[in-house]
Order: C-alpha cells, then sequence, then structure tokens
C-alpha cells in the first residue's frame, strides 16, 4: 500500500512539473521570438557555474537536458565530480538571482520526481 501511495505521489510530482516546464518552455521561447523580431537587443549572455545537489545519474542528466531544450540557455559542460554545471545564458542579468531560481526551481523540482 505504501508503495502504491509513494508511485501516485511521484506521478503527481511529474505531472506538475510538466505543467511547470511547459511554462517556462512558453514563455521563455516567446521572449526570445520577441528579442529576435524587435530592434532592441536585450541579450546579456554569460556562463554560469551552478552548483548541483542531485544525487541521481538519471536526476542529473534530465537536469542538464532540460536546461539544454528551454530556449535561452544551453548546458556546456559538467565538473567530472557532477558537482558542478556551466550554463550558458543569453538573459543573464543577475548571476545570483540565476543561480537561486535555477537550483530552487528546477533542480528542486526535479529533485522531488527522481529522489
Amino acid at each position: 500500500m505504501r508503495k502504491l501511495f509513494g508511485f501516485f505521489v511521484r506521478l503527481l510530482r511529474l505531472m506538475l512539473f510538466v505543467v511547470y516546464y511547459l511554462k517556462e518552455l512558453v514563455l521563455s521561447s516567446l521572449f526570445v521570438a520577441w528579442d529576435i523580431i524587435t530592434p532592441t537587443d536585450y541579450m546579456r549572455p554569460g556562463i554560469v557555474e551552478v552548483p548541483v545537489d542531485l544525487k541521481s545519474e538519471t536526476a542529473i542528466i534530465a537536469f542538464a537536458n532540460l536546461i539544454s531544450m528551454t530556449p535561452g540557455s544551453l548546458t556546456l559542460d559538467m565538473t567530472p565530480d557532477k558537482k558542478k554545471i556551466y550554463i550558458h545564458v543569453m538573459y543573464l542579468y543577475d548571476r545570483d538571482d540565476f543561480i537561486r531560481k535555477t537550483k530552487t526551481q528546477l533542480e528542486k523540482r526535479i529533485q522531488l520526481i527522481f529522489e
């Protein structure tokens, strides 16, 4: 019974994550498209080192791939111990805010699904 409950909790978390990620995907796509079609250039590219707290290999791979699938960001590299990931960001206005949002929103949700 307990395993079945855990399965449904994880399934609910996965569904909520899909909704969250689709929202982020649409918003970032619209922002990049807006930047392309308007004469104003909002781009402020940069590379950010983000610490990774995920333990599962699958969760780390999902984290890196989901970052790359989002328009405006790209996973560049990861340290051999998988404790840090390097991300190229097209719109980097505040480095600390980007790291905080990546960890508290994306990484935390992935952690709830995989661990």
